[in-house]
């Protein structure tokens, strides 16, 4: 098992909420040491009617195919320099299963990192809607929020999942403990065979942590759920940015590998 070092979770200027291009992001990565980059642009808002769509989440679905075919193109560039993994972030909203599965299989991805950000006609990680978390008992949105995910894993569509406990990225924690409800979410995850990022992204937000909790990390281990390693850099800048403090941090839970994807197929390596 050789070393490797990789960051699975990026966003460029065409999401409506990040800047750079593609290129960018690759070029940073390279400049960082490391060996293998995802490129995961939100998916278009497939659940929404075209006309709702908010372009500041997701990029229009008219440029899906000329972002598609950048990232190939991209691919093909650095492939003497880098891995480049060609990818997308794709929400996991409930009644619109059938729609999220026709759109991924029209195209070829490395992997699919799915994620819960809309719930309830809420973006949970919305800063103009962090209110929300103080209008009710945020155990109870924790609740729905794990509901939703355990539906996602149970979809099959998704390879990887991303910023497993994001309801805490304001700094809003569940009032009562939800240890059973996380157990039976990562109960699923095993069950289904997919992996979990531990994503940096926590350390740039008002919780100040890393995604997932320590807690929830060393459950993930005794689970034996593989993960991968990410930043959701919405910046080349942020390309790689805390892994000085993810690297020993999932060693610490018992990790020495992270795994890699090449074309929907799994493998580990041994964490550079």
């Amino acid at each position: 098992m050789f070393e490797l070092l990789t960051d699975y979770h990026t966003h460029t200027f065409r999401c409506g909420h990040a800047t750079g291009t593609l290129r960018d992001y690759v070029e940073s990565a390279i400049s960082k040491g490391i060996d293998e980059i995802g490129l995961t642009d939100h998916l278009f808002l497939y659940f929404e009617h075209p006309e709702k769509r908010d372009t500041r989440w997701a990029m229009p679905e008219e440029w899906y195919g000329t972002h598609y075919a950048e990232m190939l193109e991209v691919r093909n560039e650095y492939r003497d320099r880098i891995n480049v993994r060609v990818s997308v972030e794709a929400d996991y909203v409930r009644g619109s299963e059938q729609a999220l599965r026709k759109t991924l299989s029209s195209y070829a991805f490395d992997f699919v990192l799915g994620s819960v950000h809309f719930m309830d006609d809420w973006l949970i990680d919305d800063p103009d809607q962090a209110h929300r978390y103080s209008l009710e008992d945020v155990s109870s949105i924790y609740r729905r929020y794990y509901e939703r995910l355990r539906e996602a894993v149970e979809l099959g569509e998704f390879d990887l999942l991303a910023h497993f406990d994001l309801p805490k990225k304001f700094g809003f924690l569940p009032e009562g403990d939800l240890t059973s409800l996380v157990g039976e979410t990562l109960d699923a995850v095993r069950d289904h065979d997919i992996a979990i990022e531990v994503s940096t992204a926590g350390l740039r937000k008002p919780v100040g942590e890393i995604y997932p909790s320590l807690a929830i990390l060393r459950e993930m281990r005794i689970r034996e759920i593989p993960i991968a390693l990410s930043s959701d850099a919405h910046d080349p800048h942020d390309v790689g940015a805390g892994y000085d403090q993810s690297v020993p941090f999932v060693r610490a839970a018992g990790y020495e590998s992270v795994v890699v994807f090449d074309q929907r197929e799994r493998r580990e390596v041994r964490l550079g």
